[in-house]
C-alpha cells in the first residue's frame, strides 16, 4: 500500500519567555514580523514545501492563534487544529495532533523558525528517498552551547547532542524536524523526557540514532532566521526589509529617503522616515524621526519619537524618546534587545 503523503504540523506553544514582554500579551504564533504574524510564516513554508494537509498545534488557553491561523490558509492547502492543554514540550505537542499522525510521514516546524532563500523540497525528497526514520536540515551557528548540535557525515547524522559543552561541530538543529511513521510513533509512545520533565522532539531522535537508527540530514542553504528571542525578531526584520520595494510616499511636512512602504489610511505629518521603514494601516505619525529598520504596527500613534532598528507592536501609544534596537510592546512599553 502506498504511503500516505506527508503532513504538515506547527508547534506554537510553548511559554515564549526569551519574546517577553511581547508575550504573553501575545501568543508567540501571533508576534508580528514585517507586520505578518509568526505563524502565517510557517504555514507558508510548509505550504512551499509541496504539503497539503496542515495542523496547527495551539495551547489550551490561546485564543487566537487558531483563527489567525485559519484565516492565512495558503491556496491548496487545508488547516485544521490540535490543542496541546499543557506546555509539556514538542514532542508532547506533536503527540496530540491525534490519529491524524498515523502511518504517515511528519514535517515539523517551530512556529518562531523563519527560512528564507531556498527550496526545502529538495531536502523533504532526500528524506524520503533515503529511508531515514527522520531528517534534520541543520544550519551554521556560532552559539553551539546553546543549540542542538549535529555531526554529518554526507547526508547521515552521526552525532546528536543537545547544548553540548563540548560541541563536535557548529552545525545547529533550526526548528524543522522530518519525521518517518517510526520516529512519529517513538515520540508518541516512548518519547525522550528532558530536564525539565518535557518530552524532547530532537532528544527523542538522539536517543533513535544511539540506539542504531538511520537519522539523514544535511545544511539548509538559505537563511535562518531565528525568530525565537527579542534579538532575533529584530535580526529577521532587519534580513526581511531588505526585500521591501522602495514606493513614492508624500505626506504633509515629512521627508523620506530610501525605501518606504506603506498601508491605506496612514497619517503622516512634520516627520522623517529614513527607509527601510514599513508602516502598517491606520498608524498615526506626528514629529518623528523612524529608521532605518523600524516597522510600526496597525493602529500604532507615535509623537515626537525617534526610532532605529525597531519593532512597534499593533496598537502601541508612545510619546517622546530617542530609542534604538528597541521592541515597542501593544501596551508601549519600550524594550531593549540589544
Amino acid at each position: 500500500m502506498a504511503t500516505p503523503p506527508p503532513l504538515g504540523v506547527i508547534l506554537t506553544g510553548g511559554m515564549g519567555t526569551r519574546l517577553q514582554p511581547l508575550t504573553p500579551d501575545l501568543p508567540k504564533a501571533m508576534v508580528p514580523l514585517l507586520n505578518r504574524p509568526l505563524i502565517a510564516y510557517g504555514l507558508d513554508l510548509l505550504a512551499g514545501m509541496g504539503l497539503r494537509e496542515l495542523v496547527v498545534v495551539v495551547g489550551g488557553s490561546d485564543e487566537q492563534t487558531g483563527p489567525c491561523a485559519l484565516e492565512h490558509t495558503p491556496p491548496r492547502t487545508t488547516v485544521s487544529l490540535a490543542v496541546q492543554l499543557e506546555p509539556n514540550g514538542p514532542g508532547d505537542a506533536v503527540a496530540s495532533v491525534g490519529d491524524a499522525l498515523n502511518a504517515r510521514p511528519v514535517v515539523v516546524l517551530a512556529v518562531d523558525t523563519v527560512l528564507r532563500g531556498a527550496d526545502l523540497r529538495d531536502h523533504l525528497d532526500a528524506f524520503i528517498a533515503s529511508g531515514a526514520a527522520a531528517w534534520l536540515p541543520l544550519a551554521f551557528t556560532d552559539r553551539p552551547k546553546e543549540m542542538g548540535i549535529a555531526e554529518i557525515d554526507g547526508d547521515r547524522i552521526v552525532t546528536l547532542e543537545e547544548k553540548p559543552q563540548e560541541p563536535r561541530s557548529n552545525l545547529a538543529c533550526i526548528g524543522l524536524w522530518l519525521l518517518a511513521p517510526e520516529a512519529v510513533e517513538r515520540v508518541r509512545r516512548n518519547s525522550t523526557i528532558n530536564s525539565k520533565g518535557e518530552s524532547d522532539l530532537t532528544g527523542t531522535i538522539a536517543t533513535m540514532l544511539n540506539e542504531g537508527a538511520h537519522i539523514g540530514g544535511r545544511s539548509f542553504a538559505g537563511q535562518w532566521l531565528d525568530c525565537g528571542s527579542l534579538v532575533g525578531l529584530l535580526q529577521a526584520q532587519s534580513a526581511l526589509l531588505e526585500d521591501v520595494p522602495p514606493m513614492t510616499f508624500a505626506a504633509s511636512g515629512s521627508a523620506a529617503h530610501g525605501e518606504v512602504r506603506t498601508e491605506s489610511l496612514v497619517h503622516v505629518a512634520g516627520s522623517e522616515l529614513r527607509g527601510p521603514v514599513l508602516l502598517g494601516e491606520d498608524v498615526e505619525i506626528e514629529d518623528c524621526v523612524l529608521g532605518p529598520e523600524v516597522v510600526i504596527g496597525a493602529g500604532a500613534r507615535l509623537r515626537g519619537v525617534r526610532l532605529e532598528h525597531a519593532l512597534v507592536a499593533p496598537g502601541a501609544q508612545i510619546e517622546g524618546g530617542e530609542h534604538a534596537a528597541v521592541v515597542v510592546t501593544t501596551k508601549g512599553a519600550i524594550v531593549s534587545a540589544g
